[in-house]
């Protein structure tokens, strides 16, 4: 009986790497066993899950596209606001040199008329007695300037580009008034208007810009 006892205590021992036994204070009293339960305590160290993992995973892969996605956005506002700014300060500088031939010269010449006082071609004397012509030669041309009167035609090789590679001018238009000499049509004025892009095909959006500028000496 007592070796029975004993093998049975064992494979219980076994089984149950956490069990526990309790001894009589005296010999031959009845052996109790306590087991623990194999689960975790409360409050016990354990590791992530599988389903955690993945759910954390996926929190982390979310945040790093929207991060991702944001700075893509940021980048190619930048690229499009500097590309922008080129085009501007392209257009700026080319009205500014013509206008600034313009206000001191004479005998203004309108060609290739678009209507309403409207000519794709002017042609005047500057200051210094050259006579100079803007055009543009075709329609994704730039502005063109010919230096003296031998030709007005921008295909010409003396034609040579007031604009950039940079931009690509859509439409230019010469509006002339009061270019009869004499004072009865009054000083004379031209409007330069133009529309223009950038030359990215990834920017399609286009600029219109139009001044006026009067001939500085008196039209008597």
């Amino acid at each position: 009986m007592n070796n029975e006892m004993k093998r049975y205590k064992f494979g219980v021992q076994s089984f149950f790497p956490q069990a526990k036994r309790l001894r009589g204070a005296e010999r031959g009293h009845s052996s109790f066993i306590i087991w623990h339960s194999a689960f975790p305590r409360r409050g016990a160290r354990r590791g992530f899950t599988l389903l955690e993992m993945v759910v954390a995973l996926g929190v982390f892969s979310g945040v790093m596209i929207i991060a991702f996605g944001i700075a893509i956005s940021i980048n190619n506002a930048q690229f499009k606001a500097s590309r922008i700014q080129i085009v501007q300060d392209d257009l700026r500088f080319a009205l500014e040199s013509m206008t600034k031939e313009m206000r001191t010269g004479t005998n203004f010449q309108g060609s290739d008329s678009v209507g309403n006082n409207g000519y794709r071609k002017i042609t005047f004397r500057r200051s210094d007695s050259v006579d100079i012509t803007y055009c543009r030669r075709s329609f994704t041309d730039a502005i063109r300037k010919i230096t003296g009167g031998g030709t007005t035609d921008c295909s010409d090789s003396s034609a040579q580009a007031v604009t950039g590679d940079d931009v690509t001018i859509e439409a230019l238009t010469f509006y002339l008034i009061g270019a009869t000499p004499g004072a009865g049509d009054g000083q004379p004025r031209i409007t330069v208007s133009l529309r223009a892009r950038s030359a990215d095909p990834k920017l399609l959006s286009s600029f219109s810009i139009q001044t006026t500028v009067g001939q500085r000496l008196r039209d008597y």
